[in-house]
């Protein structure tokens, strides 16, 4: 018996917000953490596993043909499904053919419409409804689906991280422009302030 293999995409959608400009001062690091958060943003839950199955298959049918959906297993064989889907954190686990399994990278690629999230009861979307603007990115390959749920798993954690770093070197630096700014302000009136005074200035800290 012949065992057919099968390879796993662990993907994200993101939400680029193409007004948005790059930050790097420490007065827009605020900014900057939203602007993270908009880009990691959740999905609707009008996207189901079988519309983002159907969303593949039909781009594959667009940029390949019958020989595309062919490579998948044709149209009724199931070659494409979606494994795991999680609106909360726009995170998906899709199961392809291996041998064709970059068809439906290259078909994620060229994908740039979700469904928008929308008030009260879903209903039910069909592919003339997508209008909301995302990325489709491919961030990990695999052979078995364990590898990309502990990939999916390592990548939230280290985002969670990451964004209360952020927070906390933002909060940080807040502080200790606040008491510069106040000395600065001192010094002007003829007053001094003395920063190593504050206890939750760490001094060792600033070279």
């Amino acid at each position: 018996m012949v065992r057919v293999k099968h390879r796993y995409l662990l993907l994200e959608i993101l939400y680029p917000d193409p007004t948005s400009a790059p930050f790097s001062t420490n007065k827009n690091r605020n900014n900057a953490q939203q602007s993270q958060l908009q880009i990691h943003a959740p999905t609707s839950d009008a996207l189901t596993p079988s519309l983002l199955a159907k969303m593949v298959r039909d781009e594959v049918a667009d940029l390949f043909g019958d020989w595309g959906v062919g490579r998948l297993g044709g149209v009724g064989a199931g070659g494409v499904s979606v494994k795991y889907l999680s609106p909360a954190t726009s995170t998906a686990i899709i199961r392809c053919p291996r041998a064709s399994y970059r068809l439906v990278w290259t078909a994620l690629t060229y994908m740039t419409r979700v469904p928008e999230i929308s008030e009260g009861k879903t209903k039910r979307v069909d592919l003339a409804n997508l209008s909301r603007p995302c990325v489709f990115r491919v961030v990990r390959v695999s052979g078995t689906i364990r590898k990309a749920e502990e990939e999916a798993v390592r990548r939230a954690r280290r985002e969670i991280v990451r964004l209360r770093g952020a927070e906390e070197v933002g909060v940080l630096g807040g502080l200790v422009g606040g008491l510069e700014r106040a000395a600065e302000r001192g010094s002007e009136m003829g007053v001094g302030v003395d920063v190593s005074d504050v206890d939750m200035v760490d001094s060792d800290g600033e070279d």
